[in-house]
């Protein structure tokens, strides 16, 4: 039984190999390839696994923004190149000859992973652009899109994107009259030009990433395997809560056909075989029937894949969830930022804690594992508060929590009241690690707790183990041993 289905297995990739939907995205098409024109995408590394100031994990996942700007590029006829530092050795000497011998530089400050929770250390980032040729380096990702003068002059950069930078990167690099392509910050003739709001992209438009750019599998999650892919099937957020930072979404929830979506999943398959993914969507349930429809294909496709995803608890219920289950989910990623009540509304989360519970248990129920997320340091937030989220989530005993300090992001509301020294740094593009209402290393301390006292108990260490996953607790200690330093 076994080899005829490891035999089935085998012929179904090769038939996604060999079938002329896949061939055809193989290559760009020669023939309308302009002369000399070779495009460089980089995506830094940053520092260390877990960066130290805000403590973001730097993990190794595909730049997918630049999959997608790659795409387009190819389809265009363009050749491009990819250095990804998260995964790549010696990254910034391959970026400094790379790019002499490239037309264009595209730079990101993060890739689509990253738009939400972009990494704290813009000057890191400021000075190796500096160190890139200046007068072919385009600029994309959250730090310019909040910034985008001060970004440019700081850089130097020929072009900044703002927002998303796909089809706007196209454009740079095929058109001569730049003042026309909205999204724009731009240097011309000693002057800085705005071409004002970016339009949204039209992600139906989206050939499939460019995934032959890179190598699947040195790119992993820890709580999956590898080789490892990500997707997405919608952009946006229909709510508005004071922490979340959206400047690279647009405004409204966009979302991809649901054959668009499987196109991309079947074609990560024929190049690397069974793989683990991601939907990097910020609420992959908001639209329930959207998601529905995605499942009803995976299942009935059978495809060797594995998947998680993130979405809010109050919008998950058991049917859909049996389905994911079915569709092969795993993992589901929930926001749940507080255990106290009066910190989630002032948040305006709009979500309560029974229904959290709810969702929480209908998951587990469903045979789901659970990743909840949590932070300390809200605005006005008091140590019974903090108390109460640990409580909450000890509660809950979600199979993976995750405890950070709450980031006030320029642009969010909380960003506009509570940053602390916003008017005393003399940086125009500074990001703060916490709210100004709060002792930073005070913060350090309840986090440091929090992991500790989460995941030191008898009974969840039992737990663990007695679900015969000795290997993933010794994985996800590894994980988030970093935090805890």
């Amino acid at each position: 039984m076994t080899n005829k289905k490891t035999a089935d297995l085998s012929e179904r990739i090769w038939t996604l190999r060999n079938s002329p939907k896949s061939k055809k995205w193989d290559k760009p098409d020669e023939t309308k390839r302009p002369m000399n024109t070779d495009i460089l995408l980089i995506n830094p590394g940053w520092d260390g696994k877990v960066s130290r100031k805000g403590r973001r994990f730097n993990r190794a996942w595909p730049p997918l923004s630049l999959l997608i700007c790659a795409s387009l590029l190819e389809k265009a006829g363009l050749r491009v190149k990819i250095v990804d530092g998260r995964v790549d050795r010696g990254w910034r000497e391959k970026s400094a000859w790379m790019a002499l011998e490239s037309d264009w530089i595209g730079l990101t400050s993060s890739p689509l992973d990253r738009w939400q929770c972009p990494n704290l250390e813009v000057e890191s980032f400021v000075e190796l652009a500096k160190s890139l040729p200046s007068e072919k380096l385009l600029i994309m990702g959250a730090h310019g899109s909040l910034f985008p003068g001060a970004m440019l002059q700081h850089t130097g950069a020929r072009a900044l994107i703002t927002g998303e930078p796909e089809e706007t990167l196209l454009s740079l690099v095929t058109r001569n009259d730049w003042s026309a392509i909205p999204g724009l910050a731009f240097r011309e003739n000693g002057k800085t030009s705005f071409t004002g709001a970016p339009a949204p992209a039209k992600l139906e438009e989206f050939p499939p990433p460019s995934y032959h750019l890179i190598d699947p599998s040195r790119y992993y999650y820890e709580l999956m395997g590898r080789p490892f892919f990500l997707f997405e099937s919608s952009r946006g957020c229909p709510y508005a809560c004071s922490f979340c930072l959206k400047a690279m979404y647009g405004k409204g929830v966009r979302t991809k056909p649901a054959g668009q979506v499987l196109a991309e999943i079947e074609r990560a398959i024929s190049i690397a075989g069974p793989c683990y993914g991601y939907f990097i969507d910020l609420e992959f349930t908001t639209n329930r029937g959207h998601a529905m429809e995605i499942c009803n294909e995976l299942i009935s496709r059978n495809y060797p894949f594995s998947w998680c995803c993130q979405t809010r608890a109050d919008t998950v219920d058991a049917e859909l969830l049996r389905h994911m289950k079915r569709a092969g989910c795993r993992l589901i990623h929930f926001g749940v930022e507080s255990g106290s009540q009066r910190i989630l509304d002032s948040t305006n989360k709009r979500i309560t804690l029974e229904e959290i519970r709810r969702g929480i248990r209908l998951t587990r129920e469903a045979g789901i594992e659970t990743a909840c997320f949590f932070m300390f340091g809200f605005p006005g937030e008091l140590c019974s508060d903090m108390e109460e989220t640990l409580s909450f989530a000890k509660e809950l005993n979600p199979t993976y929590a995750s405890f950070h300090v709450a980031t006030p992001y320029p642009g969010t509301r909380i960003g506009k009241t509570a940053s602390p020294f916003r008017n005393r740094t003399g940086c125009e593009m500074y990001f703060p690690a916490y709210c100004a209402d709060h002792d930073p290393i005070i913060l350090d301390k309840v986090v440091r707790k929090a992991y500790l006292s989460y995941y030191l108990r008898f009974p969840y260490i039992f737990s663990r183990l007695r679900q015969g996953s000795p290997s993933s607790l010794i994985r996800q200690i590894r994980l988030f041993s970093g935090f805890v330093r």
